[in-house]
C-alpha cells in the first residue's frame, strides 16, 4: 500500500518554493503538473503521508490513484455492474451452449423413446453441451444407419435452450395391400448372373441375355399351358451390365493450400440477411461459423476464417491416366447400391495430346436388374380377350 504510486494535490500558487520544500524533506517526484491554484505531484503513498506531516500549513489531498489501486477503486465503484456482466456472460454461455430440453417431434411414443435413447448413447442429453454442426450430422447419420428399418429421416435443430428433433418414421407397406398380379422385368440390357426366386415363374435362366423391359419372372402360374393363377412375382435378379465411359482430364491441375493464418470475426443474421461486424482482411478464405446466440430469426455467430492460396501443378502422364480412370470408376459407382459391384474395367482407347489425356473405358458391373411391375386389371382382361379371340 505504502509503495503505491498516486497523484497528490497541494493547494499553493508558489510553484518553485513548494518544489524546493518537497526536495528538502526528501520527497520522490515521478512527475508534476502546475496550475494556477495548486500543484499536482506523482509520488508514493508513503511520501504523501510525509508531506501531510511536514507541510501542515498546506491543504494536501489524494487527487487520483494509479496502478492496482486504481483498478480496485473502479472495481468497488462498479462492483454491481461487473457482477451483472459476469452473470450475464455465464447465462449467455449456458443459453447458447447447454441443452435444457430435448423435444422429439413424433406422435409415436415408441419412436420418441428410440430416438431419445440413441441421442443419449451419443452424448446428446439434457444439461449436456451443444455439439458443432459437423458432429451433429455424423450422429444423425449413425442413428439412421442403426435404424434403417425404422427411421426414414432425422434432423436436429437448436432453438435457444431447446433441441428440436424432427423424425420421420419409415412407412412399411402392409402385406394386406400387396398387388395380386405382377411381373419382375429387366431394368436394363444385361446378362443374368444370379437369381433368387421367391414367387412366380422364371422365364429366363442364368447366363441368358435380356433386354430392358423383358419379363424375367412371371406372375402367371400355368399348368398344361393353361393359366391357373395370377400372383405377384418377386425375387432378386442380378446381372452383368456394361458401360462405356469417356473421360478427359487436363494435365494442368488447380488446388488450394491452407496458409495456417486464421482470423476471427462475428456476424449477425437477421432473417436471411447477414452482416459482418469487422471487415475481413483475407482475400481467399474458407469460413466456419459457430452459433453464439439465437432467438427466432436473429442470431450471432463466431466466424473463423481460414486463409488459403490457389496453386496449380502439372500432372505426369501416369498421374493424369490414374485420375481419369478413377473418375470413370467413381462415375459408375454412384449408380451402384449395396451388394452391387464393379467386376471388370478395361481401357479401350487412350489419346494423349499437349494439354489433356482422353480415356474410353469399358466397365462391367454386377447389379440388381429386376423391377416389380404391377399388371393392371385392364391388361389382364385384354390378355384374356386376346386368348379367346385366338381360339
Amino acid at each position: 500500500m505504502k509503495n503505491n504510486i498516486i497523484w497528490v494535490k497541494i493547494n499553493n500558487s508558489n510553484y518553485y518554493y513548494l518544489l524546493t520544500k518537497l526536495n528538502d524533506i526528501g520527497i520522490t517526484l515521478y512527475d508534476n503538473k502546475k496550475t494556477k491554484d495548486y500543484l499536482l505531484i506523482k509520488t508514493t503513498y508513503e511520501d504523501y503521508e510525509r508531506i501531510q506531516k511536514y507541510l501542515v500549513s498546506y491543504h494536501v489531498s489524494i487527487y487520483a490513484e494509479t496502478g492496482f489501486n486504481k483498478i480496485k477503486l473502479y472495481f468497488k465503484k462498479y462492483i454491481v455492474f461487473v457482477i451483472s456482466i459476469i452473470l450475464s456472460i455465464i447465462l449467455l454461455f449456458l443459453a447458447n451452449n447447454v441443452i435444457f430440453k430435448i423435444n422429439v417431434k413424433s406422435n409415436n411414443k415408441d419412436i420418441r423413446t428410440l430416438v431419445l435413447e440413441e441421442l443419449f448413447n451419443n452424448g446428446l442429453k439434457r444439461f449436456s453441451l451443444k455439439m458443432p454442426h459437423q458432429k451433429i450430422e455424423n450422429i444423425v447419420s449413425k442413428i439412421l444407419d442403426n435404424n434403417k428399418d425404422t427411421l426414414e429421416w432425422l434432423e436436429i435443430e437448436y432453438d435457444g435452450l431447446m433441441m428440436n428433433v424432427y423424425v420421420t418414421e419409415k412407412n412399411i407397406p402392409s402385406k394386406n395391400i400387396e398387388p395380386s398380379f405382377c411381373h419382375v422385368i429387366a431394368t436394363t440390357d444385361a446378362k443374368i448372373s444370379n437369381m433368387n426366386i421367391y414367387r412366380g415363374v422364371a422365364l429366363k435362366e442364368i447366363n441368358d441375355y435380356v433386354n430392358k423391359g423383358d419379363i424375367i419372372l412371371s406372375g402367371e402360374v400355368s399348368f398344361n399351358e393353361e393359366v391357373k393363377n395370377n400372383v405377384c412375382a418377386s425375387g432378386e435378379v442380378y446381372g452383368e451390365v456394361w458401360y462405356k465411359v469417356k473421360v478427359t482430364v487436363p494435365f494442368f491441375e488447380y488446388y488450394i493450400e491452407y496458409t495456417g493464418k486464421n482470423r476471427y470475426n462475428f456476424n449477425v443474421r437477421i432473417n436471411d440477411n447477414k452482416y459482418d461486424i469487422l471487415k475481413s482482411r483475407l482475400k481467399n478464405k474458407q469460413i466456419e461459423e459457430t452459433n453464439l446466440y439465437k432467438l427466432n430469426d436473429f442470431e450471432i455467430n463466431l466466424v473463423k476464417e481460414k486463409e488459403y492460396v490457389k496453386k496449380s501443378r502439372e500432372l505426369s502422364e501416369e498421374e493424369a491416366y490414374n485420375k481419369a480412370l478413377n473418375l470413370a470408376l467413381e462415375k459408375v459407382k454412384l449408380k451402384l447400391s449395396e451388394n452391387e459391384e464393379i467386376l471388370v474395367k478395361k481401357v479401350l482407347k487412350k489419346e494423349v495430346n499437349d494439354s489433356t489425356i482422353y480415356l474410353e473405358i469399358f466397365i462391367v458391373t454386377k447389379e440388381n436388374i429386376g423391377e416389380v411391375v404391377v399388371v393392371e386389371e385392364e391388361q389382364i382382361n385384354d390378355s384374356g380377350n386376346n386368348t379367346q379371340n385366338n381360339e
